[in-house]
């Protein structure tokens, strides 16, 4: 579940609400390992920023990172902890924590990554708001860390 406790927002109650909705959507497919509907979420000319590897560029990029990706995770459950909701017209920013845990698909330890991030999102034609640009500092915490 994401924790939206205390957060610091601006923008029309509609926004945060389809903000935060956006939000959990993306929580909800990732769990499912949910290629087609994480790909619903991000703008055409989405980028994401990892660590420690390239930019991931368009949808396309995206689909083939998740379809090298899923297949190695026997279950993979995202959390965030969301701090602050801003919307200025038809951009939106928001940061936080975020935290992945991974059982390996052949078993053995979960892998857990903690990180910060900041998402910037833009209102489409239709009034709906995707994913436009991601980073993200996840690093693996080390084994038995909770929280």
């Amino acid at each position: 579940m994401t924790d939206f406790t205390e957060l610091k927002q601006t923008g029309s109650e509609a926004d945060r609400r389809a903000i935060l909705t956006l939000l959990d959507k993306w929580r909800l497919a990732t769990k499912a390992k949910d290629i087609h509907a994480i790909l619903e979420l991000v703008a055409d000319d989405i980028v994401f920023l990892p660590a420690a590897v390239p930019p991931i560029r368009g949808k396309k990029e995206v689909e083939n990172m998740y379809r090298a990706f899923f297949p190695r995770y026997r279950e993979v459950e995202q959390e965030s902890a969301i701090e602050e909701v801003q919307v200025a017209g038809d951009w939106a920013f928001l940061w936080g924590t975020d935290e992945l845990r991974l059982t390996p698909e052949p078993g053995g330890a979960e892998i857990h990554l903690k990180g910060k991030a900041v998402s910037i999102l833009k209102r489409e034609s239709d009034g709906s708001w995707r994913f436009w640009r991601g980073i993200n500092n996840m690093t693996q915490q080390p084994a038995g860390e909770q929280g």
